[in-house]
């Protein structure tokens, strides 16, 4: 509960910036304008909470698979993590989709889905879906990997202190994993804010079309506004996460302090 309610604080904090991000990378002008800035906030909410247990329930699984009653390595670990980021992309892009055709046109949560499917057939919220997953499976996997280097690096090369260690290295593996993953996020975004498809077609054609408008940075489209996201994001949720517990659990944290 403290984790679900620090994570909905922090998204009311700094949706604007993900919203930013969006249009950034579909080439849209940017909105000041509160009521079109949050436009979407809900669904991103329901995405944020939604996807989270997704990814926990199928890594879990999926460790279980392959390493049954034995202790699990970290190349199975990381395995683990990269089929449940696959797997948790399914309903993330459905989620995503509804979002992002809510930035851009308004609606409500259930009217955003319904209008596109009365247009475009029931096909279309499966539009961007092979992106989201590739997405999810390598920014999870990279997480896994790379985090616990950046971490150990941080302690035993530079001397830092183990928790600031641990923050750190935490911090820039979200922003390696966001680097690496941010081309499918950015033709993942064009394709499901044009689902007419006048300009964005399938997965080859948006990623033709950004890199010929471009060059290849256009698939970095918007990479300082994800992580400008993920930076507030890291240090809103602990802060909020300090000023909830208190409140949430009274003793457990007074319990603490003695």
């Amino acid at each position: 509960m403290l984790g679900t309610a620090s994570g909905i604080m922090t998204k009311c904090c700094n949706y604007p910036l993900l919203n930013w991000k969006n249009a950034t990378q579909q080439g849209l002008p940017i909105s000041f304008s509160p009521p079109v800035v949050y436009r979407g906030l809900f669904m991103a909410c329901l995405n944020l909470g939604g996807t989270t247990a997704v990814q926990f329930w199928s890594v879990g699984v999926f460790q279980k698979l392959i390493a049954g009653k034995e202790k699990i390595n970290s190349t199975q670990q990381i395995t683990a993590a990269f089929c449940g980021g696959m797997m948790s992309g399914i309903p993330c892009s459905l989620w995503e989709l509804t979002m992002i055709q809510q930035q851009r046109f308004g609606g409500s949560i259930i009217g955003a889905p319904q209008r596109i499917v009365a247009a475009h057939g029931i096909s279309v919220l499966g539009r961007g879906t092979i992106m989201t997953m590739g997405r999810e499976s390598l920014f999870t996997m990279a997480m896994l990997g790379a985090t616990p280097v950046m971490q150990r690096e941080l302690i035993e090369r530079f001397k830092m202190d183990p928790s600031v260690g641990l923050a750190v290295g935490s911090l820039l593996g979200a922003f390696f994993s966001a680097t690496v993953t941010h081309p499918m996020d950015t033709i993942k975004t064009c394709m499901q804010g044009d689902v007419e498809q006048k300009k964005y077609t399938n997965i080859r054609g948006t990623g033709a079309s950004l890199v010929q408008e471009n060059g290849v940075k256009g698939l970095f489209k918007g990479l300082s506004w994800r992580i400008a996201l993920i930076a507030t994001t890291f240090f809103l949720v602990n802060k909020f996460k300090e000023g909830l517990a208190p409140v949430m659990f009274p003793e457990p944290t007074e319990e603490k302090k003695k």
